[in-house]
């Protein structure tokens, strides 16, 4: 009646039930195992597996993907196997994950904006894919190809849909790698110089500090600048982040004097150049009107800069000149 019952118990409970506590093994189980290959071996499974550890016993997952196998597998495989091994509870369980690589998303956009022009799409349309661009992973060892398939653009909505394969480049007539449908929206853009990497208060704006990116017109506020001249050679106001459209608010004109300088007043008057030395009540940029105080008769008056601590005055100021 026991032995009736007992031979339908799967092979741990058996061993358990009957009392038998598992000796000290020789072998040692992975409990997390991680493949690169598309197979799962003895010796990737258990320490000290002996001469079959390259044994291949299952398919590994997909790359990128894991899976489970539950210790009665385990238990079996080590006993048609001749490995000295048993588990030691009822959740010695052995997780395989295999390794693999996200395939670059700039390259699936570009394949897809390639394969869109062709079709007749504006080159400069902005792509928006439902529920985000699909994860493609593949084998870590491969040298992923985007292809687009079966793709149709509808150009009353602008709307498209298709197929992305992954093939491998390595080979002649590769088989696919990965497979995923695809569809989204295509946007008209309006294109916006960005910076290319972070600058601080005070910093100048450089031609090679510019970049560029493409919004969505609803997305560009009213005080986005969008001409590169009107950036390059000005001055951030604050910290700016890359990447980020810039707007009038956030980039001022290099200054010229700062609030607080000495300064040189000039005065043009019967062909001679009249001199004095002001401080600057103000700060501005070259071509702003400030006011300076003259140090030597504390008058106060108005000039332009016209140069890095030069402020020229007009006839209007010349009493600023008595000392």
């Amino acid at each position: 009646m026991v032995a009736r019952h007992a031979a339908k118990l799967p092979l741990l409970a058996l061993l358990l039930w009957s009392g038998m506590a598992p000796a000290a093994s020789e072998a040692l189980l992975r409990p997390r195992v991680m493949v690169d290959g598309d197979s799962v071996t003895l010796g990737d499974l258990f320490d000290n597996a002996g001469e079959r550890a390259g044994l291949v016993v299952m398919r590994a997952p997909a790359p990128g993907r894991r899976t489970s196998v539950n210790n009665d597998w385990l238990a079996h495989l080590a006993l048609v196997n001749g490995i000295s091994w048993r588990p030691r509870g009822l959740f010695e369980d052995a997780v395989i994950e295999r390794a693999g690589v996200a395939v670059d998303n700039k390259q699936l956009m570009d394949a897809l904006q390639d394969s869109l022009s062709r079709q007749g799409a504006p080159d400069d349309c902005l792509l928006e894919i439902d529920g985000g661009a699909p994860p493609l992973v593949v084998a870590t060892t491969a040298k992923p190809q985007i292809l687009v398939k079966d793709l149709y653009y509808d150009r009353d909505r602008q709307r498209f849909t298709g197929t992305v394969t992954v093939t491998d480049q390595a080979g002649e007539a590769s088989p696919e790698l990965a497979r995923q449908p695809i569809s989204g929206h295509l946007f008209a853009t309006i294109t916006v110089p960005v910076l290319n990497q972070s600058l601080g208060k005070g910093d100048i704006v450089k031609p090679r500090d510019l970049g560029w990116l493409r919004l969505r017109p609803e997305l560009v506020r009213a005080a986005t600048i969008t001409d590169p001249d009107l950036v390059i050679g000005m001055t951030a106001k604050q910290s700016l982040r890359a990447g980020q459209p810039l707007t009038v608010t956030d980039l001022q004109k290099p200054l010229a004097v700062t609030r607080g300088a000495l300064v040189t007043l000039l005065l043009n008057h019967g062909g001679m150049v009249l001199t004095a030395q002001g401080r600057a009540d103000d700060q501005g940029a070259l071509g702003d009107v400030i006011h300076v105080t003259n140090t030597h008769s504390n008058q106060i008056i108005q000039g332009t800069i016209i140069g890095t601590s030069q402020v020229r005055v007009t006839l209007d100021g010349t009493i600023a000149f008595a000392n």
